[in-house]
């Protein structure tokens, strides 16, 4: 499923001495004289036949490149956006991007199917009325689980995940959180009752106290290729993961299940923006564009089982109702979901000061 990642051959000095300078380089490859594009995405989160498709409607050579955590994507921004030419970046991250000029303004007349992309997205908090970033996927944070292992009605949320006398001991080593940190880190702040807003010495030596008592009793900090098959093959008995990622586990093994927690769930967005040294600009519109067709949306919901950005009712009879009506892919009207906060530089440097924190113990 997994396309292997594409290895630099530049180290990290010089593509940020290139980066400071204005320049861009770029791995040569032979393509024949077709046009080439670079993706960057997260892992696990694509139908591979859209990859080609796109290569043959456009008679173009797409290298698709893929990461574990947002963090990884925002850090290749930084560093002149890594040679690519369109990069997912999750809400979070996307407003900073637009203040550092990381990624630039979209042309959208060159996106028509803009059309078809649900009213519920124009106006969210991160970039209002979609200027630098277009919805790729959507979906929940929660808590994935094997229900060989895990009985039913033992897990209702992160009270469980953070529970080292009783959960954690039953599945010590069993257990995962996800490898984007501010994930584990937000859901601390959700166990421990700390405002999302409150990054105060104590609100942070609070949650270091807490994610070190419970690492002892963690598998480790994993992403998408690491927990999918690992749940599905009962290796972890539980993982904070995304909605999609677990509908995929539970294709594998049905005894998979989903849990929205009872402390609250996040819903976040990720975004198809275009980095400010990308070469292929017009193709990078095209290829956002393509994501945005109905056809591609039924294929890549019903590949990935994440919910697309366009309408549902586009997608209705297209895409098997199992998917459309599981909680996993589409939350229930009644659970208690929560939107996130942008993050500037400095909530971003608490975060790695928590992760560094923690992972050294």
């Amino acid at each position: 499923m997994k396309i292997t990642r594409r290895q630099f051959i530049l180290s990290a000095g010089i593509i940020a001495a290139a980066a400071a300078l204005g320049y861009y380089y770029f791995e040569r490859q032979s393509t024949g004289g077709q046009k080439t594009l670079r993706v960057y995405n997260y892992s696990t989160y694509i139908d591979p036949d859209l990859i080609k498709e796109f290569e043959t409607k456009y008679n173009v050579k797409v290298i698709y490149d893929e990461y574990e955590s947002a963090e990884e994507a925002y850090a290749k921004l930084q560093y002149g956006g890594g040679g690519y030419d369109v990069v997912v970046l999750t809400d979070q991250f996307l407003s900073q991007a637009v203040k550092k000029n990381l990624i630039r303004p979209l042309d959208k007349s060159k996106i028509p199917n803009l059309a078809n992309i649900d009213p519920l997205f124009l106006n969210n908090k991160f970039d209002p009325g979609l200027n630098y970033g277009i919805p790729y996927a959507w979906g929940t944070t929660g808590i994935g689980f094997n229900g060989k292992f895990v009985n039913a009605g033992e897990i209702e949320g992160y009270e469980q995940l953070f529970d080292t006398q009783g959960f954690l001991q039953r599945h010590k080593g069993k257990v995962s959180m996800l490898e984007e940190f501010l994930e584990v880190v937000n859901a601390a702040k959700l166990y421990l009752n700390i405002p999302l807003d409150d990054w105060s010495d104590d609100a942070v030596n609070r949650i270091i106290d807490l994610l070190r008592k419970q690492k002892d009793y963690l598998a480790g900090y994993y992403g998408a290729s690491i927990y999918i098959p690992q749940l599905a093959k009962g290796d972890l008995h539980a993982a904070q993961a995304w909605s999609g990622d677990v509908m995929q586990a539970q294709s594998e093994e049905k005894a998979v299940g989903y849990t929205l927690p009872k402390e609250g769930a996040f819903i976040w967005i990720d975004f198809m923006t275009i980095p400010t040294g990308a070469r292929e600009v017009d193709l990078a519109h095209e290829w956002i564009n393509f994501i945005l067709e109905r056809e591609s949306a039924v294929k890549n919901v019903s590949y990935t089982y994440y919910p697309s950005p366009i309408k549902k009712s586009l997608l209705e009879g297209l895409v098997p109702d199992e998917i459309l009506s599981n909680p996993a892919v589409y939350p229930p009207k009644d659970a208690k979901l929560l939107f996130t906060n942008p993050v500037d530089e400095n909530i971003l440097a608490i975060v790695e000061r928590i992760s560094t924190s923690v992972k050294r113990v």
